[in-house]
């Protein structure tokens, strides 16, 4: 399938939001590689990370139904998907700030409330959408309306109740609709599906910089999937396990992946007049 379709459709729509997503690509390269100063040894959260997210949505929705998206809804896709990890990239200033802010609910009860990494890991959707309010005249979103729905999609890529429609209702700008619930879900399974191995620092992993157990099964599992595809009807794993013992932490990704493509239809189902077309997840080696 062609790739590009969300952007194509807003250059050919709206030359002015396509300008607005374009000139934000320029300022984002730089800043979502901020995360690299609390995450040093963390699978790629970076602009290349926002790009596969960006692919992996348009083969979800696929070409006939971009058809049926407005301008302004994949505006809002694109934005939300270049700025759903930026939380893991805030300055101390703005940790602290944000931080007076968010309900966290019962999490200290379990964590240390000093080890701003682990908060910021745990919380980093939560981040972002506050970093985009904060910094939404940086990116020159244009309207109210799509700020509060860029700053929704981003959030939902994680952890949030997309059945909340208080929270994931459709937002209205002018005459435009859009449908966060299921922009949200797609960006969701896309962000959920960038597994394969491009997702390390190769370095740190082959010159042995990651030492602890659990970097090091996941550098393992990404180094096991050597790329995604995303058809029709169903989401494939292309994998060659490094060892034998990675062949069921493949089965457990798989079974993850299938869970929230599960949630995801459902969502998009129940929210929307939109679909998910994947059915299932399949694994080859």
């Amino acid at each position: 399938m062609e790739n590009y379709l969300l952007e194509r459709k807003l250059r050919e729509e709206s030359k002015d939001l396509h300008r607005r997503a374009a000139e934000s690509v320029f300022v984002l390269q730089t800043m979502l590689s901020k995360y690299l100063t609390r995450f040093p040894d963390f699978t790629d959260h970076s602009f290349l990370h926002s790009m596969n997210v960006i692919d992996y949505c348009n083969r979800i929705i696929g070409e006939e139904q971009i058809k049926k998206l407005n301008p302004e809804e994949c505006y809002v896709l694109i934005m939300s998907c270049y700025l759903h990890d930026i939380g893991m990239g805030i300055g101390n200033r703005d940790f602290a700030e944000f931080s007076k802010e968010l309900d966290f609910g019962d999490y200290f009860d379990n964590h240390d409330r000093d080890n701003d990494a682990e908060t910021v890991r745990a919380f980093h959707n939560e981040y972002s959408g506050l970093f985009i309010r904060k910094y939404s005249k940086l990116f020159d979103i244009p309207s109210e309306a799509m700020t509060r729905a860029i700053i929704q999609v981003a959030r939902g890529h994680r952890k949030t109740d997309l059945f909340d429609r208080s929270e994931f209702g459709d937002i209205h700008d002018g005459d435009a609709i859009i449908r966060t619930a299921y922009l949200s879900a797609v960006m969701r399974l896309a962000d959920e599906i960038d597994v394969a191995s491009d997702r390390n620092p190769k370095l740190l992993f082959k010159d042995k910089t990651v030492t602890d157990e659990a970097s090091i099964i996941e550098f393992g599992l990404h180094e096991s999937i050597l790329f995604v595809d995303v058809g029709d009807d169903a989401v494939t794993l292309h994998t060659k396990p490094i060892t034998a013992e990675y062949r069921p932490k493949i089965e457990e990704l798989a079974d993850k992946i299938t869970n929230t493509l599960s949630y995801c239809k459902t969502v998009a189902e129940q929210t929307s007049d939109l679909r998910i077309r994947q059915n299932r997840v399949i694994i080859k080696e």
